[in-house]
């Protein structure tokens, strides 16, 4: 990749983006992206600014993903060259010239990182819960009325184990997936089944090890009370454990 026209042409995209009466203005366009921008799928952002960063630009977006992709490209070209960089900003001049800086931004890396950490957390039971009700048990053909349902997320020896069952209008108990149920359906059983195990196993160590380890209570078991509109109550329906000892739910609930 010859940079130098890169960049050109990147400049020349967003130049055009630009309605006319922000054409006779210093206009800041801003790149940010993950940590890694090699990473499959990493995610990365883009706006237009004006001149002190202070307000956000709008634009045509008719050649959006053009400069975007462009863009990306030029970060995974200097990183694949042994320069990380996961910012640019482009300076676009009246006069036609224009400037692009580039830098790894960790401040802002982290602080979005720590953000999204948090948010995935504080959302794993209601995440947990939604996928049950509005789609797991619609796969599995579950007609089933029931009082609540009873989700148990734990971890035993570093390894992730859930549990289902149901409490129904009679107050008995009885397991999601019976063995009629698992028999008809032990594929997709065992596909979403897989799925929660590696999204719990992500939530404990996110928040036993990880970036939330300084915030976050140590724990090794869930108990969630899904009721039949699939939407739960912080105080009533989430319950951590450690070693079977239930914690203050201060801890999680001032996260909401």
């Amino acid at each position: 990749m010859n940079i130098t026209e890169q960049e050109k042409r990147i400049e020349s995209l967003c130049r055009n983006d630009l309605y006319e009466e922000n054409k006779n203005q210093v206009i800041k366009v801003w790149f940010c992206a993950e940590r890694d921008i090699r990473v499959p799928n990493a995610r990365a952002y883009l706006y237009f600014y004006n001149e002190s960063l202070s307000n956000i630009i709008d634009r045509k977006r008719e050649a959006y993903m053009e400069y975007y992709e462009a863009l990306k490209e030029l970060l995974i070209y200097k990183a694949q060259h042994g320069e990380l960089c996961s910012d640019i900003i482009i300076t676009l001049y009246p006069d036609g010239s224009y400037e692009f800086r580039y830098w790894f931004n960790e401040e802002r890396i982290a602080k979005e990182e720590y953000e999204s950490a948090m948010l995935r957390s504080k959302d794993f039971p209601h995440a947990m819960a939604n996928a049950l009700v509005f789609y797991h048990l619609a796969e599995v053909n579950f007609k089933k009325k029931y009082e609540s349902i009873i989700m148990t997320f734990e971890i035993k020896e570093g390894e992730p184990f859930v549990d289902y069952y149901f409490i129904n209008e009679k107050g008995q108990h009885k397991p999601v997936y019976d063995s009629n149920r698992v028999a008809k359906y032990e594929e997709t059983i065992t596909r979403n089944t897989t799925n929660v195990k590696t999204w719990l196993k992500e939530h404990y160590d996110r928040t036993n090890f990880g970036i939330l380890k300084d915030v976050w209570q140590p724990w090794n078991k869930i108990v969630v009370s899904v009721p039949p509109s699939g939407y739960l109550n912080e105080l009533e329906d989430i319950h951590y454990y450690l070693d079977e000892v239930e914690l203050e739910k201060d801890f999680f609930l001032e996260r909401y």
